[in-house]
């Protein structure tokens, strides 16, 4: 009976000891929607930059290209297994992933969407940006180069996603112009060599194409590829989502007339923020917040206001 009670009693030790630990894990884990994109480089610095203030770290991991969706899911799973003090995810879809976040939540592990949400209100914060308003934006813009007239296409990403909402707002947007129309969606997957080979098959069925709404770097990556193929690059205009490294460069050169800008590294910082609120019990002022979208255009460029916005290589550091 004597060693019966010394082995329980050690066994209570341990699931204390192991209790403890979970408790006090100091690592948020940031998933993003694909670690290949170097839009989450700059989302990740500012999770980095709270997180340090907070005396956390960041473990960063996600799937490689922004069509695995599966491995999104089983990596919330197996991320929720280990008892992270955090989990910050870029949702690939807002409703795949709900089963795997309300199962994190429900074990205790603090959820906060970052880039894109879920159809839940089970995460304790949502910081995204206004991706409706960025879209629409983008169609006013493009209508503007175009002189209110001419024949367009819009590259999605994914249809399921919060980013959808993107391609929605740029419909809306060309709708107010009766002499523009909107070729039907076409989703990439935000993948550079699937958005090249979509638009070259709309350029070669759309002689008239005057146009292209991109909703993400890695699918203006892939149109401009397609439309210097087709050596109609100063014709056909492009407007896009997010100035990542790879953009700037065919901004600078006329190829990209207008872009976009989010602002990740906001979102990053703002995410570890709501993480650190729920461990430490304190109250969320605000469960959903959209930050406004920056419309970046030659005019304004250089301005200090755009430049913040920048996402640079140096500010990776």
């Amino acid at each position: 009976m004597k060693k019966r009670s010394v082995l329980i009693s050690l066994s209570l030790i341990f699931l204390m000891i192991g209790g403890t630990a979970f408790a006090q894990s100091k690592t948020i884990v940031f998933i993003p929607k694909s670690t290949s994109a170097t839009f989450y480089l700059f989302l990740v610095k500012g999770a980095q930059d709270r997180a340090k203030e907070l005396g956390y770290k960041i473990d960063y991991q996600g799937p490689s290209n922004e069509a695995d969706m599966n491995t999104q899911v089983d990596l919330v799973r197996n991320i929720t297994a280990k008892k992270p003090a955090g989990i910050l995810l870029a949702a690939l879809d807002s409703k795949a992933l709900i089963p795997a976040v309300e199962s994190a939540i429900k074990a205790g592990i603090p959820v906060a969407m970052v880039d894109s949400g879920i159809d839940s209100d089970a995460p304790y914060g949502s910081i995204t940006c206004d991706n409706y308003q960025g879209g629409y934006d983008a169609g006013l813009e493009m209508a503007k180069i175009l002189g209110g007239k001419g024949l367009v296409a819009n590259l999605g990403i994914q249809a399921g996603s919060v980013s959808a909402q993107r391609s929605v707002g740029f419909n809306d947007a060309i709708k107010k112009y009766p002499n523009m129309k909107v070729l039907p969606v076409q989703w990439t997957n935000a993948d550079a060599a699937t958005s090249m080979n979509i638009a070259t098959d709309l350029l070669t069925g759309n002689p008239t194409l005057a146009g292209f709404f991109s909703a993400c770097a890695p699918t203006a990556v892939g149109i401009a590829q397609a439309v210097k193929a087709k050596r109609v690059d100063k014709k056909v205009k492009i407007v896009t989502f997010d100035p990542s490294p790879e953009i700037l460069g065919m901004f600078d050169d006329g190829t990209i007339n207008a872009i976009i800008a989010q602002d990740p590294y906001q979102m990053g910082y703002e995410g570890v923020s709501v993480i650190d609120k729920v461990i430490k019990k304190q109250a969320i002022e605000k469960k959903k917040i959209e930050l406004p979208p920056v419309l970046i255009t030659m005019d304004n460029y250089k301005s200090a206001t755009v430049q913040k916005l920048l996402q640079t290589p140096d500010k990776f550091k």
